[in-house]
């Protein structure tokens, strides 16, 4: 039988107060990174140059290819890390911890040599800038692959509900960026300097990872040698398989839409509709951080089949993400044309229309974010990734279609109509027959939540009409004014009398099959 530890200790894993620290966590964590993106991009571009910055960014997005070597093991690590603990099986999460260490310790090597070849051959084409070009990809090229094999410490921690912990070490690593790129650009350094400051900024927050790691579960002997298991290696590489098409189609579905409309529109309207994605994507992260708390207890009710919890959580989630959701579309609605305003000035208020399609678009992803949530801990992952890969595929070709007729907007009426059909039809069958969760039931919760959370949106559509100016003050007030004012109703009439219960009875029936003596 495998090892244990006190039960006082195993509470945690389905603390409701660590999951509400880990998600206000999560947020905040999304908001200040946010923060220090608004403001430390043009101090960057204006102290590099266009040419050095230029540099900066075609690194990055080299480097940015390397995540697909993940081949969706992190996804693996943290759901059958939260099974493991789940069913308190000590001996399985030393095996997945010890095997998905060898494996990112081997993708880290086929890194290495990738980043010497890469550099290696942008050095030999003896164009303008490549010397500082190459030495930027092998610096940070270097700095990527050594930290692969920290995406296992970090789903540990995930998988446990430290969220907050995880949160908090990534705002520490992006506050000491963001204080050494003002220090470093201000000293008249370059491109190269920022590479480095990228590798020594990494280094706090990897030895907090593992110092907690090693805390919280000494059972895992982090710092021997990792244990191979070829069962358990199997079971991770079939789990990340389908991770990895998932991942595969969201890249479809968010980043090859700037390329469509530089083939059809032009160089300028990228740039425009770049900035109407990138205010979406952060819709998209906002619900991701608030309802992704959710999946390591998903995951460890199922571990111990305790199916009505998993329902209970199910629906609570649902109700979270969609009051949630519409709250901030109706924001990118009402507030975008004032930013974009602000932002960028009056020549790119012609995003707007495509921020309201998008909006639209997403709002029918994330208003479902619990049940993606729950295929995956459900390990159904095979049924999302075909979904997902089929409406990627679905949003591709009607881009290309709708680009050259209808420009921008038709771009996005593209991404648009794939998720009305994929999204608002298909995932509630997907999620129908594969986890035995009734349509209708599904529908109850949305039609119930829905018409609540519009009723509770007439009083931030007022103060929006009344206050808002095109000002920041003015933005900033209103949005606070807002939330206030549809969170205070949400929570005492949606959640304080039915969902709080639903939410703490769900963890309940869970330490009762985990804890009962």
């Amino acid at each position: 039988m495998a090892a244990t530890v006190p039960n006082l200790e195993h509470r945690k894993y389905f603390s409701l107060k660590k999951l509400a620290r880990g998600s206000g966590s999560r947020v905040l964590r999304m908001v200040i990174l946010a923060l220090i993106g608004f403001f430390i991009m043009p101090f960057t571009v204006h102290k590099l140059g266009s040419e050095q910055y230029g540099i900066w960014a075609i690194a990055m997005s080299f480097i940015g290819y390397y995540s697909f070597l993940d081949l969706g093991l992190s996804g693996a690590v943290f759901t059958h890390m939260a099974y493991a603990f789940g069913q308190e099986d000590h001996d399985e999460a030393r095996n997945i911890y010890g095997a998905a260490t060898r494996i990112f310790a081997g993708v880290g090597l086929v890194l290495l040599a990738a980043t010497v070849v890469l550099a290696g051959g942008v050095y030999l084409l003896h164009y303008s800038h490549s010397r500082e070009l190459a030495i930027v990809l092998l610096i940070v090229g270097f700095s990527t692959a050594i930290s692969f094999g920290m995406r296992v410490p970090f789903g540990t921690l995930n998988a446990g509900q430290h969220f907050d912990i995880t949160a908090w070490v990534l705002i520490l690593t992006g506050l000491l960026r963001a204080l050494g790129t003002v220090i470093v650009l201000n000293a008249h350094y370059g491109v190269v300097a920022l590479a480095w400051l990228s590798v020594f900024t990494a280094i706090p927050a990897n030895a907090i990872i593992l110092w907690k790691v090693h805390r919280e579960y000494p059972f895992l002997k982090i710092f021997s040698w990792p244990r191979w298991n070829r069962l358990t290696t199997r079971k991770l590489f079939n789990f990340g398989g389908p991770v990895l098409i998932g991942q595969i189609a969201d890249r479809i579905r968010f980043q090859t839409d700037t390329l469509t409309v530089s083939f059809f529109v032009g160089l300028t309207a990228v740039t425009h509709y770049s900035i109407g994605s990138t205010l979406v994507m952060y819709y998209v992260d906002g619900i991701d951080a608030l309802v992704g708390v959710l999946m390591p207890v998903l995951s460890m009710q199922k571990s111990v089949s305790d199916h009505a919890g998993f329902e209970r959580s199910y629906f609570s989630g649902t109700r979270v993400a969609l009051a949630s959701s519409a709250f901030i579309a109706f924001g990118m609605i009402a507030w975008s044309r004032d930013f974009v305003t602000l932002w960028m000035g009056a020549a790119f208020t012609d995003v707007y229309p495509v921020i309201v399609i998008l909006s639209i678009a997403v709002f029918l992803e994330t208003s479902q974010a619990t049940s993606v949530n729950a295929l995956y801990a459900s390990l159904h992952q095979k049924a999302y990734a075909a979904l997902n890969i089929s409406e990627a595929l679905a949003n591709l070709v009607l881009s290309l279609a709708l680009a050259r007729p209808y420009g921008m907007i038709g771009v996005a009426v593209g991404t648009l109509i794939p998720s009305i059909v994929f999204r608002g039809i298909l995932q509630p069958i997907v999620v129908q027959r594969v986890l035995n969760i009734k349509i209708r039931d599904t529908a109850i919760i949305y039609l119930r939540t829905g018409l609540r959370s519009a009723a509770f949106l007439v009083v931030p559509w007022i103060i929006t009409h009344f206050l808002l100016r095109p000002t920041y003050p003015s933005l900033f007030a209103v949005g606070i004014l807002s939330a206030l004012a549809y969170a205070i109703p949400v929570w005492w009439l949606e959640f304080n009398a039915v969902g709080a219960h639903k939410i703490a009875a769900s963890f309940r029936s869970a330490r009762r099959l985990l804890f009962a003596d």
